[in-house]
């Protein structure tokens, strides 16, 4: 297995989550993430890893999401839009963290990063905002 770096990873959503024996826990995360990925028919490039570190018994993970995936499955479940948050993204781990609840896998879980496009500078897509008959007014 080829050690990647972060850096050469491809963009992708990060949560972050803590549970009690990782280990075990591990296994059941990815089982579940096996059942979306049958439920979208597709591989989703779903990581899951641990931090490393352990503090008064907690054992911290990451969960990375394509976010390829994760809009394959607003797709198909449409009660992601209904969760109450801001973003999708941050609508999406809480409608993840009630279906891990629904099988009785409890995780605290939270939306880490986001991957943003950097943009210089001020950029405008002449099609999106003038049309002929626009232009055709101001002459």
């Amino acid at each position: 297995m080829v050690n990647r770096k972060l850096a050469d990873r491809p963009p992708a959503i990060v949560v972050a989550g803590s549970c009690i024996d990782f280990e075990k826990e591990r296994a059941r995360i990815m089982d579940f993430i096996a059942t979306l990925e049958m439920g979208a028919r597709e591989k989703g490039n779903v990581e899951c890893s641990s931090v490393g570190k352990k503090y008064l018994g907690w054992d911290f993970f990451y969960m990375y999401f394509d976010p390829g995936f994760i809009s394959l499955l607003l797709d198909l479940y449409p009660d992601i839009e209904k969760q109450e948050a801001n973003t999708t993204e941050d609508r999406f781990v809480i409608w993840l963290n009630k279906q891990f609840k629904k099988k009785k896998l409890e995780y605290n879980l939270k939306l880490s990063d986001v991957p943003t496009e950097q943009a210089r500078g001020f950029r405008l897509d002449p099609e999106n905002y003038r049309n002929d008959d626009w232009m055709e007014k101001l002459r």
